[in-house]
């Protein structure tokens, strides 16, 4: 596959669509624990995608907004700030991938990721349930690093380099 900035412009958009779509069904497919101190969202194993597809960035955001309609606690915190929250952990792991050259940088972007979302996650779940925060966020860091290391492994490390 060609790199991302060769892509046309459609292109970028109706592939960050796609997986911004994909995300949501991913993470609904689990609804009974897709939401609560016990997280499991499929849909987070796509999320290393950013490291070589930054559009996604946006489109994981929009996603995460989405899913978070059938949320118990959907509001404020679930609506605008866990998005926010994704888009500045998709960045923040695009970033470490272009700085840290090879498989360590795309498995330490990832698992960066993985604990920015389980931190904002954690404020969310210490709001809404009372939980101690590193309760919250050490129960849900742990599905988020097993996800998008796994996720990193199988797309990014993978699937993509074969394409490339």
């Amino acid at each position: 596959m060609n790199s991302t900035y060769e892509q046309s412009p459609a292109r970028r958009v109706a592939l960050a669509g796609v997986l911004g779509a994909l995300y949501v069904v991913l993470s609904l497919a689990f609804f009974v624990v897709a939401f609560g101190p016990i997280q499991f969202r499929l849909g987070e194993a796509l999320k290393p995608l950013v490291i070589r597809y930054p559009a996604a960035i946006f489109a994981f955001g929009a996603g995460t907004m989405i899913v978070n309609f059938f949320s118990p606690f959907a509001g404020t915190l679930e609506l605008l700030f866990m998005p926010a929250v994704d888009m500045a952990g998709g960045f923040v792991c695009w970033f470490i991938a272009q700085k840290v050259p090879g498989a360590v940088g795309t498995y330490l972007a990832s698992f960066v990721y993985a604990v920015i979302t389980a931190a904002g996650v954690g404020v969310v779940l210490t709001v809404f349930t009372g939980l101690p925060y590193w309760l919250a966020f050490g129960s849900v860091a742990v599905s988020e690093i097993i996800l998008l290391l796994i996720g990193n492994a199988v797309l990014v490390e993978r699937v993509w380099k074969r394409g490339s």
